[in-house]
C-alpha cells in the first residue's frame, strides 16, 4: 500500500526509471529472498582468527545505545568549540551559567588540540591551519585567556609567522566581521538574492549550465551560505572591549585589510569563468548600497523563509554544526527572540554534537553524529561474522533502521522530480537530506535482518529505497552523496567558494557503493544501471603514476577507500576480476602496503596525490585494502595473510584497536573525521570476509 500511496502521489513511475521497468519489476522477486539465507557463523583452521573475531563481535555489542543502535564519537578539530564560543559572544548570553559552563568546557577541549608548535591542524598529525588557528586564538581569547599566556604567545607568533590573519578563509573572515574584528568591505561577497535566483531545467543544456542559483551548489555549503547571507546583508557587529579582539593576529593595518578576490581557483588567460566571476563579484561589492532597500528586502524575507521552511521538527538545519549555528544568528537578526521555540530548538540540536570529555574536563563540539552509518556497518560486520541475526540485539536494531527511512521530499527532488523518497539519512534527524552512500549500506545491511510476519510492511520500504536509489543516478552513470547534477564546473569558480567544496559530482566510493548493495539484491553487470557504473568506474580509475589503478576516495582517506568500494562493487555484481583494469587495483594495492604488514594513507594525499596509498598503517584502511583484494579473489595471496596478520597483532586485550590518525573525509582540504568506531566494525568485517572466503563462503 505504501508503494502505492507513494507513487499516485508523485504521479506514476519516475521517467528515469521507465526504461528498466522490466528489470525493477524482478525486484519483487529478489526482495522474496530478503534476509532468508543469513550468513551462519562458521570456524577456520586458525583459532587466533576464531577467537580475535569473536571477541570483537562481543565487543561491539557492548557499543550500542539504548539497546538500538550505534554511534561513535567524530573527532573533528577544535575550531567548531570555537566558534560556539564566538557565537555566544555574538547573542550577548556568554554571562548566562548555563552557557559560561559550555564555553569554559568547550575551551579546555580546544587547548587541547594545539600543538607545540603553537598552531592548530584540520587532522591529527598535520600541518597547521591558519584559518583555524586564528579562530581558537579568537575562541580562548573570549572565553577569557590571556594573550599573555605562554600557549596563547606561541599561537600568535605560528599564525604571524604565516601570514597573519588576513590570509584566512572566506567563512572565517565573515566571522571576524561580526566582530569589527575585519572590515565588512574585505568580506567576499554572499549576496541574498540567490535565493531568488530560480532553478530553469526546462532550457537548454547550453544555457542552463551557464546559469546558477542555490540549488546548483552541495546541500552542506547551501545550508550554511543562506543564513551566512542574510548575516552579509545585514553586517551587524557586535562591539567588543578592544582587549578581547584580534588586532594582534594582524600584519596589516586596519585600511589596508581588504579581499583581494584570489582565494579562488583560476584558470589561465584573460578571458575565462574565474576572471568574468570576479569581475561580477568586484560589482557586486561596489553596487551593493544600491541593493539593500527593495531587493535586499525581498531577498531577506525569502532567504528567512527558505530557512524556517529547512529547520527539522527536532531543531537541526542539515543534521550539521555550521548551518544551525548560522540559523540562529541570522535569524535572531531579523528579530526573532531567543525564547522562540524554533531558536530553543536549535539550541537543543547542538546540544546533542557535545561530547564531555572528562580528561580535561572539556566539551568536544562534534560536526555532526553517525549512527545510521555507524548502525549499518556495525549490523553488517555482525551479520558477515556469521552473529544469529534472529536474536533481539539484532532484530531490534534493524527495526531502528527501517524506523529511520524517509518518506518525504526533500531538495534532492528540485533537480529529481518525480521520485518517491525513500531514503536514510547519515544522522538522527536531517529529512531534508538523505544521501545514497548510506541508503545503499542500509538496505544491503537490512538483507541480514529479513521480514517480519509482524512487520509486512518492510518489503515495500526497501523496494521504495531501490527505487529512490536508481533514480538519482547521474547522467554520467555515477553516483553522488546527496543530490543529482549538482556537478557544475562554474561554481568552482564563485569567489566566495575559496575551498572549491561546494560540488556534489559522481564519486568511486559512492558508485561502488551502489552497484554493490545492488549485487547483494541479486542484479548483476546485465542491469543497465549497473552497467553504467561500471563504465563509469572505468572511465575515471587514476592513471597517473604512483596511484593508476586506484580510485579517488571523496568520503573516506583516500585511495584506498575508494579503490576498496569499486572492487567490491565490482565483484558483487559479477565483474570479471581478472579484467586487466581490475589487476591494475590489486597491483597498486600490493604496491603501497606498509612493511608490517597493514595500510595506511594520510589526507596529505588530497593536497599532493603523489602521496596516495602512503602513511602510517591504520586497522580501518587496512581493512578496507583487504576488503578489495580478498574481493578481486586475493584471499590466498600471502601478503594478504600478513595483512590479517597486522589486525590480529594490533587487536587490544580487550577487543577493539587504536586509531588515532584520521581516516574519514568531511571535506578535502578542509574538514576531516576519525570515525571512533571505523575501528571497530571495518577490523571486524575484514576478519570475517576473511574467513568466509578461505571457508570457501560466498557473500550473501
Amino acid at each position: 500500500m505504501l508503494h502505492k500511496e507513494l507513487t499516485a502521489r508523485k504521479g506514476g513511475a519516475h521517467k528515469r526509471l521507465r526504461s528498466i521497468s522490466r528489470d525493477l519489476d524482478r525486484l519483487d522477486e529478489l526482495l522474496v529472498d530478503f534476509g532468508r539465507h543469513p550468513r551462519r557463523a562458521t570456524k577456520s583452521n586458525q583459532p587466533r582468527l576464531d577467537a580475535a573475531i569473536n571477541k570483537q563481535v562481543d565487543r561491539l555489542l557492548k557499543l550500542r545505545e539504548n539497546d538500538l543502535y550505534w554511534n561513535g564519537e567524530l573527532d573533528g578539530n577544535a575550531g567548531l568549540g570555537a566558534e560556539y564560543i564566538m557565537m555566544l559572544h555574538f547573542l550577548g548570553i556568554q554571562h548566562l551559567p548555563e552557557f559560561a559552563e559550555k564555553a569554559r568546557k568547550l575551551a579546555n577541549y580546544t587547548r587541547q588540540w594545539q600543538t607545540p608548535e603553537g598552531h592548530w591542524a584540520i587532522y591529527a598529525g598535520g600541518p597547521g591551519n591558519l584559518s583555524y588557528s586564528v579562530i581558537c586564538y579568537f575562541g580562548l581569547k573570549l572565553a577569557g585567556d590571556s594573550p599573555d599566556a605562554p600557549h596563547m604567545a606561541k599561537a600568535r607568533a605560528w599564525i604571524l609567522k604565516n601570514g597573519g590573519a588576513l590570509q584566512i578563509g572566506v567563512e572565517q573572515r565573515l566571522l571576524l566581521a561580526l566582530f569589527g574584528q575585519y572590515d565588512w568591505a574585505g568580506v567576499a561577497p554572499i549576496p541574498p538574492w540567490l535565493v531568488l535566483l530560480p532553478h530553469l531545467p526546462m532550457l537548454p543544456r547550453a544555457i542552463e549550465s551557464k546559469l546558477i542559483n542555490i540549488y546548483d551548489l552541495s546541500y552542506w555549503c547551501r545550508v550554511s551560505l543562506v543564513p551566512m547571507s542574510v548575516l552579509y546583508q545585514l553586517q551587524p557587529l557586535r562591539k567588543l572591549d578592544p582587549k578581547l579582539g584580534v588586532d594582534e593576529l594582524f600584519l596589516e593595518t586596519p585600511e589596508k585589510r581588504r579581499w583581494d578576490f584570489s582565494g579562488a581557483p583560476r584558470e589561465a588567460g584573460m578571458f575565462n569563468w574565474g576572471s568574468l566571476l570576479n569581475i561580477g563579484a568586484k560589482a557586486v561589492k561596489r553596487l551593493e548600497s544600491l541593493t539593500r532597500g527593495v531587493i535586499a528586502k525581498i531577498a531577506l524575507n525569502k532567504a528567512q523563509k527558505w530557512i524556517l521552511d529547512h529547520q527539522d521538527d527536532s531543531g537541526d538545519w542539515g543534521g550539521i554544526y555550521p548551518p544551525i549555528m548560522y540559523g540562529i544568528m541570522a535569524l535572531t537578526q531579523m528579530g526573532m527572540n531567543l525564547s522562540d521555540p524554533r531558536i530553543v530548538k536549535a539550541f537543543k540540536a547542538l546540544d546533542r554534537f557535545m561530547i564531555y570529555h572528562p580528561e580535561c574536563d572539556g566539551l568536544h563540539m562534534e560536526a555532526c553524529v553517525s549512527p545510521v552509518w555507524d548502525t549499518a556497518w556495525a549490523l553488517y560486520a555482525l551479520g558477515e561474522a556469521g552473529f544469529d541475526t534472529s536474536r533481539p540485539e539484532f532484530q531490534n536494531a534493524i527495526d531502528w533502521l527501517y524506523s529511520r527511512q524517509i518518506l518525504r521530499d526533500g531538495d534532492w527532488a528540485v533537480k529529481n522530480p518525480g521520485a518517491i523518497p525513500g531514503g536514510w539519512c547519515f544522522q538522527f534527524y536531517n529529512d531534508f537530506y538523505p544521501d545514497v552512500d548510506d541508503s545503499a549500506v542500509v538496505l544491503q545491511t537490512l538483507l541480514y535482518g529479513g521480514f517480519s510476519a509482524r512487520q509486512p510492511g518492510r518489503f515495500e520500504q526497501a523496494r521504495i529505497g531501490v527505487e529512490w536509489l536508481l533514480s538519482m543516478q547521474n547522467d554520467d552513470g555515477g553516483w553522488s552523496a546527496f543530490e543529482c547534477g549538482v556537478d557544475k564546473a562554474l561554481v568552482n569558480h564563485i569567489p566566495f567558494n575559496d575551498l572549491s567544496n561546494m560540488l556534489d559530482p559522481s564519486t568511486a566510493d559512492l558508485t561502488g557503493h551502489m552497484i554493490e548493495m545492488l549485487g547483494h539484491l541479486g542484479y548483476d553487470k546485465s542491469f543497465a544501471p549497473v552497467a553504467r557504473g561500471i563504465a563509469w568506474l572505468k572511465a575515471n580509475q587514476e592513471t597517473a603514476k604512483g596511484r593508476a589503478g586506484s580510485w579517488w576516495g571523496r568520503w573516506g582517506v583516500n585511495y584506498v577507500y575508494g579503490t576498496w568500494s569499486a572492487l567490491t562493487g565490482l565483484a558483487q555484481v559479477g565483474e570479471d576480476m581478472g579484467q586487466m583494469y581490475v589487476r591494475r587495483a590489486v597491483d597498486w594495492l600490493y604496491s603501497v602496503r606498509n612493511p608490517d604488514g597493514g595500510w595506511g594513507e594520510s589526507c596529505d594525499t588530497y593536497r599532493d596525490p603523489k602521496l596516495a596509498g602512503r602513511g602510517p598503517s591504520t586497522p580501518s584502511q587496512t581493512s578496507w585494502a583487504l576488503l578489495g583484494l580478498i574481493a578481486a579473489g586475493e584471499q590466498d595471496d600471502p601478503r594478504v595473510r600478513d595483512g590479517i596478520d597486522y589486525l590480529l597483532k594490533t587487536q587490544l586485550p580487550g577487543g577493539g584497536w587504536d586509531e588515532n590518525y584520521f581516516t574519514g573525509t568531511g571535506f578535502p582540504n578542509a574538514f576531516y573525521l576519525n570515525y571512533h568506531f571505523y575501528r571497530e566494525y571495518f577490523p571486524l568485517l575484514a576478519l570475517a570476509r576473511y574467513r568466509n572466503a578461505i571457508c570457501g563462503l560466498k557473500a550473501i
